[in-house]
């Protein structure tokens, strides 16, 4: 029995960071599509009416929170390798620092033959916070973390910053080299993003830069204190809370869009991200800790153990359906059309996922990573025994 619950908890972590990678995977196909490097200005004139609707939908709903999501799934993921290097009578601090390391690494490649936009190298730095407050007590650093999340609205407001604006827009060059069927033209223009789009963007790096350490911290110290047991013994009650925060976070985010400028106190309704991201993990999370949900367990749980596979390969089919060298779909489709293709992606990867633990330990780029990590190749083969 004590087993078995092992296995449900750990198939209920990979399912929730399969679900946060949907989120981001649905996102990051608006940018290969072309529709993120638009004005909203030419978006609303080459949009319909239904397509307007979702992309609206998608800038409340999704965007920022699946990449929160995320990023406090990262944490989470960092206090089970922490528990399993003290169970092990390991330190886990120099063997954490080269998987770090190579984690920039895959990120570097990512951004430069791959997707511009990557969060991995981000990941990388920010994350070398995670083994130092490893040894702070719980409540410490679930402080902390607040206490960085809060600073990033404050910091907008106290250093006079614009209201944060995604970075691709306005990047109207793009459009025309990722419609170009030369592989050098998208490389040299991943290269041109990677140290230009961020230029205009300060207000949106420094609400990154905190909220994402912040999310990072609570996501260790939700690890650190069995908030996956809790899920299955607190259902009801940590529904409730994630609806709250939900719906605050969305009460904010409207405010923004409609309401006010996110200027002065009212910088604080940025924090809707997190808020928001933390109310969807907690619904989710307790919908799928119940029996009913085993058979979506089943279906997500793959995949979340190879969400960085899942990550790098979405990006590589984002490049085919839309860039140049491949289908050449950049600029053509609108909103509702991309979504779609997000969807089929998302399913495919899901089934590709099923598929490859039939015979193999960890994902492709999982393995990469291990390896590198301990500098010697590490097993794959054979099929999945529980964690």
């Amino acid at each position: 029995m004590a087993e078995q619950t092992k296995q449900d908890r750990h198939a209920l972590i990979d399912s929730l960071r399969a679900v946060a990678l949907a989120g981001v995977i649905a996102m990051n196909m608006m940018t290969f599509s072309g529709l993120a490097y638009l004005t909203p200005e030419m978006r609303a004139e080459m949009l319909g009416t239904f397509d307007h609707m979702v992309w609206a939908f998608l800038r409340i709903f999704v965007d920022g929170k699946a990449l929160a999501a995320f990023s406090f799934m990262f944490g989470f993921s960092f206090s089970i390798i922490l528990n399993k290097a003290l169970a092990a009578d390991e330190r886990p601090g120099r063997r954490f620092i080269r998987r770090l390391g190579t984690l920039f690494l895959i990120g570097l490649f990512n951004a430069l033959f791959l997707f511009w936009a990557d969060i991995l190298m981000t990941y990388a730095l920010l994350g070398l916070i995670l083994p130092l407050a490893a040894r702070l007590p719980t409540r410490l650093i679930t402080a902390l973390a607040l206490a960085l999340i809060l600073a990033a609205p404050l910091t907008l407001a106290l250093g006079g910053y614009g209201a944060p604006a995604p970075v691709p827009r306005g990047h109207l060059d793009s459009l025309d080299a990722y419609a170009s069927p030369q592989i050098a033209d998208t490389l040299r223009q991943n290269w041109h993003m990677i140290m230009n789009a961020s230029e205009s963007a300060d207000s949106m790096l420094v609400l990154r830069l905190f909220t994402l350490s912040g999310l990072f911290l609570l996501g260790l110290a939700a690890g650190k204190s069995g908030l996956v047991l809790a899920l299955a013994e607190n259902r009801a009650r940590l529904l409730g809370l994630g609806l709250a925060l939900t719906l605050a976070g969305l009460l904010m985010k409207l405010a923004l869009r409609f309401a006010v400028e996110a200027e002065g106190i009212w910088a604080l309704l940025n924090l809707q991200g997190p808020v928001m991201a933390l109310g969807y993990l907690l619904l989710i999370g307790a919908a799928l800790a119940g029996p009913a949900a085993s058979g979506v367990r089943w279906l997500l749980a793959p995949l979340g153990r190879m969400t960085l596979t899942g990550y790098l390969m979405s990006a590589v089919f984002g490049q085919l359906i839309f860039y140049g060298w491949g289908f050449g779909l950049i600029g053509q489709l609108g909103t509702l059309a991309v979504l779609a293709v997000a969807a089929g992606l998302y399913a495919l990867l899901l089934l590709f996922a099923q598929l490859w633990f039939r015979h193999f330990l960890v994902g492709p780029w999982e393995w990469l990573w291990r390896s590198m990590t301990n500098m010697k190749p590490q097993p794959i083969a054979g099929n999945h025994a529980p964690r």
